[in-house]
């Protein structure tokens, strides 16, 4: 009996339908859950690179504060050229003489995020500007564009 049982096995080689549809269906289930998740993580890798991008600008307006005692009026406020934005973010600026703010955005992300410096910095809660084209509104005076 035990002969036979051997034999058997020794002919089956490979896997079954079955097994084969199985590992398929776990592969699809996986990639359902993975992907969702790492579309979300690209989202927010975007609105991290805007943050950075806008408390990069913050710090170099700061410094042309420091420098030259007035906050630039257009969004010329770095003479040597140390300040890069992120691909595909999108910087506006605007000042008033002693406040300014700075707003970003991600064209794929379609979140803006604003750095009010009368209002404490940046605020983590961004606002939904989609065609993240037009420039925001602001009472404190004309909004330019940071190349």
């Amino acid at each position: 009996m035990l002969a036979s049982f051997y034999r058997m096995q020794e002919k089956e080689k490979g896997f079954s339908l079955i097994e084969l549809l199985v590992v398929i269906a776990i592969i699809g289930i996986l990639a359902a859950i993975a992907i969702p998740l790492f579309l979300s993580q690209r989202n927010s890798a975007r609105d991290a690179s805007v943050k950075s991008d806008i408390n990069g600008v913050a710090k170099a307006i700061e410094t042309t504060y420091v420098t030259q005692g007035a906050y630039p009026a257009t969004a010329n406020f770095s003479t040597d050229d140390s300040i890069q934005t992120s691909s595909g973010n999108i910087l506006w600026y605007t000042t008033d003489g002693s406040t300014f703010q700075v707003w970003g955005c991600n064209a794929e992300s379609g979140e803006q995020y604003e750095y009010n410096s009368g209002a404490g910095g940046l605020n983590d809660t961004p606002s939904t500007n989609a065609a993240c084209t037009t420039a925001p509104t602001s009472g404190l005076g004309t909004v330019v564009s940071i190349p």
